[in-house]
């Protein structure tokens, strides 16, 4: 009896976490590096088909290539600095950072409104120590991440185009646990759903235990 009892319990403990685990974002976000890095804007675009918003971005360029955020190779200031592009910031709720410094090897953004169907534009030119034209295929084998509102973080990598030979995709590979990340209402309230399941088996379990005198 004891050990059906535990078989139970495991079971009810399984349940209910697997009803607490918040769905992942299945396709999540799109961004395409097409040609030339200096003349072409970057997109990202939210396609996650759960309705979760994009809560944060990051790039990891490869080594040696870096953001040249003032177009005019890396020190080399003759240009505009780094800002988002036809009103995308306010389309997303773009919480920053203003800038980055010239050179970095890796961005990254974070919003408060970035919803399914929404895109966030900008420009910053990818270059390599004295070479100012980079196109997005020499960028495959970087790395990226896209946090989610529901605590997850997608972690990706760019990878070649069939059919497209100077471009770069980011593709999802895995997802993880958001680094403090706090999920949306709706993974809370299955999260208090599935514990609450399991106070319900454990009591039950207590009401149903007798009590016998020799």
């Amino acid at each position: 009896m004891k050990t059906m009892m535990k078989t139970l319990a495991s079971a009810s403990i399984l349940s209910a976490l697997a009803v607490a685990a918040p769905a992942h974002a299945d396709g999540g976000l799109t961004f395409l590096i097409d040609g030339d890095t200096f003349s072409l804007p970057f997109t990202i675009t939210n396609t996650s088909t759960a309705g979760e918003k994009v809560t944060g971005f990051g790039v990891s360029l490869k080594s040696p290539f870096g953001f040249d955020t003032v177009n005019g190779g890396f020190g080399v200031d003759n240009s505009t600095a780094f800002a988002p592009q036809g009103g995308s910031a306010a389309a997303t709720g773009y919480t920053g950072p203003a800038a980055f410094s010239d050179g970095s090897t890796s961005i990254a953004f974070t919003f408060n409104d970035f919803g399914v169907g929404k895109s966030f534009v900008w420009l910053i030119d990818v270059d390599r120590p004295n070479v100012a034209t980079v196109y997005g295929d020499e960028l495959i084998g970087s790395t990226g991440y896209a946090d989610f509102s529901n605590g997850l973080r997608g972690l990706g990598v760019f990878e070649a185009v069939q059919g497209n030979s100077d471009a770069a995709q980011f593709v999802i590979r895995t997802f993880t646990p958001t680094p403090n990340g706090v999920p949306e209402p709706a993974a809370w309230a299955m999260m208090l759903g599935g514990f609450g399941l399991v106070g319900s088996a454990m009591r039950r379990r207590r009401a149903n235990v007798a009590v016998t005198y020799a």
